[in-house]
């Protein structure tokens, strides 16, 4: 039978991967090569090959099993969900309108045949519900010391009055805990008064620009089909003139169109334009209630994997973080530090469930304008089976359920998925606008996640073999505590 693995190679070493034990085994190459052809091929019986030593040694120890350890799929809170909604919330956001200025051409609440997602309207949380949704968080931390309360849209500054009866309502509710807000915006709307009220208050702004100007007017405008880019750099100036504590905790949500060449994105960041030194926080746009996917441009994809390469660099040392793109150093901060957490992943356990669901509702549950939750601001408004509750009836504890244990909705493949312990997918793409969630959706994105999760690995591998196989080139006098993983 052929064993549940998954092989890598480096140009210094070659690697087994045992699914079960979450272990990586430096094989010899007649070991790789023996596994890879027993793998690919259709024998049953491994001994019509010439199986190498090593890989005897390794099975009599242990490894390489044939089977999945896992046996049934199941979240381990799934016997726990009321009892910890019931005291342990910790986040919520608030739509406080579905309205918005602006009419950006890839948004998600964007007028479009084949979008699943709510249209923009004139719909907004009246104070009364609002307070009914704090009220329902107080209810729901008593085991949390600190709590967050996030205010969304459409674009939130359109009832910039009900947020600050909102902040005033949440300090008088929440005394004696350690209470945060934040808010994202367009950040077309700021003025004088609202800077100051959100630097007093102490709410960091997320503003949502798109790289330099002639990029961001394609696709970031007013309804009347104006770009935004020159409205938004004065409002983030005018910021950084009279609230310097406010622009100190500001960042940017750049959504990156991949149809666009790189340069566009990174030039934005780069010394001497507007964005530099503040935190930009890239995201690929996305398409998924259109059912597309984006678009890459070759411009694109080879400066972007150029600036990774220089980024990586960086990371070890052969280039100050100046000369490197602000965009590629994040993503890359990104993947060293989760590179740091994949030595700490145990093995598969009997009764499991994989990576990817979050804790309905937990984590940053949001609560629409009419008083219904989903389980954050990301997943679709019109969809049965996102809703899992609403300030009327309270968590719906059968619609969490299903939504923390997707992985049974495709039980046999995900058991012998090599992928178990890093899938990426959430509850969202499971989700085709039905009353239920879906199986064959969630597989079309099963594949997407295997070439992800192979590429973080590779870096994991290379990220370790840094100190045995580039001590000379990382060498420095005082070396970086970071080069070791």
């Amino acid at each position: 039978m052929k064993p549940f693995i998954q092989l890598f190679r480096t140009p210094n070493q070659c690697y087994c991967f045992d699914v079960n034990r979450h272990e990586f085994l430096a094989i010899d190459e007649d070991s790789y090569w023996y596994l890879d052809r027993l793998l690919k091929s259709n024998i049953d019986n491994e001994d019509t090959l010439d199986e190498p030593q090593a890989i005897t040694d390794l099975r009599a120890s242990g490894y390489l099993s044939d089977e999945s350890a896992v046996k049934s799929i199941k979240h381990p809170y799934s016997d726990y969900i009321e009892l910890f909604l019931d005291r342990n919330l910790g986040h919520m956001t608030l739509q406080l309108t579905q309205d918005c200025n602006l009419r950006c051409k890839y948004c998600i609440y964007a007028e479009s045949e084949t979008s699943r997602q709510r249209s923009h309207a004139r719909k907004k949380m009246n104070f009364e519900t609002a307070k009914r949704a704090i009220g329902f968080l107080w209810d729901h931390s008593v085991d949390s010391s600190k709590v967050n309360v996030g205010f969304y849209g459409g674009e939130p500054l359109l009832e910039f009055a009900l947020l600050q009866q909102l902040v005033d309502y949440c300090k008088e509710v929440f005394s004696g805990k350690e209470l945060s807000f934040s808010i994202t915006t367009n950040g077309t709307l700021l003025n004088d008064e609202m800077i100051y009220y959100l630097e007093k208050h102490n709410i960091p702004l997320a503003i949502s620009l798109d790289g330099i100007k002639e990029v961001n007017d394609k696709n970031r405008v007013f309804a009347n089909g104006e770009g935004t880019y020159d409205v938004i750099m004065k409002n983030i100036q005018r910021i950084k003139e009279i609230a310097p504590r406010l622009a100190q905790n500001m960042h940017v949500n750049m959504v990156v169109d991949p149809a666009n060449d790189y340069d566009c994105f990174n030039s934005a960041c780069l010394e001497g334009a507007e964005l530099d030194k503040l935190v930009v926080s890239p995201s690929i746009v996305d398409f998924d209630y259109e059912d597309k996917n984006a678009i890459y441009s070759e411009d694109y994809s080879a400066k972007s994997e150029y600036q990774h390469f220089l980024a990586l660099l960086e990371r070890v040392n052969r280039l100050k973080q100046e000369d490197v793109s602000p965009l590629a150093n994040s993503s890359m901060g990104a993947l060293w530090d989760k590179c740091l957490k994949l030595q700490n992943i145990p093995g598969l356990h009997n009764i499991d469930v994989p990576s990817g669901p979050c804790v309905p509702g937990q984590m940053r549950l949001f609560v629409d304008v009419a008083g219904r939750f989903f389980p954050c601001e990301r997943v679709s408004e019109t969809s049965p089976a996102m809703c899992i509750g609403s300030l009327d009836d309270g968590f719906d504890h059968s619609s969490i359920y299903n939504q923390l244990n997707i992985g049974a909705l495709t039980e046999d493949e995900c058991k012998k998925c090599w992928c178990f312990r890093h899938c990426l997918l959430c509850v969202k793409k499971a989700d085709d606008g039905s009353v239920n969630l879906s199986a064959n959706r969630k597989r079309t994105f099963c594949k997407g996640v295997e070439t992800a999760v192979y590429s973080d690995l590779m870096y994991y591998l290379f990220f370790k073999e840094i100190p045995l196989f580039y001590q000379k080139q990382t060498r420095i006098d005082q070396p970086s505590e970071g080069v070791t993983i």
